[in-house]
This record gives C-alpha cells, sequence and structure tokens, in this order.
C-alpha cells in the first residue's frame, strides 16, 4: 500500500511540476509581451509630443502674428474698434440676462 501510496504522490508531484513549469512559460510569454507593448507605447507618445510640440510652435506663431494685425488695425479704427467691443459686451450681457430669467 506504501507503494502505491508513494506513486500517487509522485505521479501528483510530477503532474503539478509541469504544469508550474507551463505557467511559468506562459507568465514569461505574457511578460515579454507587455513589455513590447509598453516600448510601442512609449515610441508612440513620443512621436506624438513631438508632433504636438512642433504643431504648437506654428499654431502660437500664427496666433502671434493674427493678434498684431488685429491691433494694428484697432489702432488704425480706434472709433470701430470701440463700437465692435461695446456690440460684444451687449450680446454677452444678453445672453446672460436670458440665461438668468430662465
Amino acid at each position: 500500500m506504501a507503494t502505491n501510496v508513494s506513486k500517487a504522490r509522485d505521479a501528483v508531484e510530477g503532474d503539478l511540476e509541469s504544469q508550474i513549469a507551463a505557467l511559468r512559460k506562459e507568465l514569461t510569454g505574457i511578460t515579454q509581451s507587455l513589455s513590447d507593448q509598453g516600448y510601442d507605447l512609449l515610441d508612440q507618445a513620443n512621436s506624438t509630443y513631438d508632433t504636438v510640440k512642433k504643431h504648437g510652435r506654428k499654431a502660437a506663431r500664427y496666433v502671434g502674428e493674427e493678434a498684431q494685425v488685429v491691433a494694428d488695425k484697432a489702432k488704425e479704427n480706434p472709433l470701430v474698434t470701440v463700437a465692435v467691443i461695446s456690440a460684444i459686451a451687449g450680446i454677452g450681457l444678453l445672453a446672460g440676462l436670458s440665461a438668468y430669467r430662465r
């Protein structure tokens, strides 16, 4: 009977060892896959950052140029500028009052 128990224990131990080995192999594959994906995500993030940085500079330069054009036009036509700003303020006031009444 001791030999039957010993054989059963050896069979269970062997089975467990093979399952553990299989799980380790799967875990290694999963770890490698996650690592590869992490590097891919890092590369994509760096690329996106560089693109945004480049286009952000262009946009800032464009906005600065347009702001300068608007400032020059405002200096050339101060009465029109005051009228436009007053109209915008009036529209904002009316929108605020109508929203307040609801």
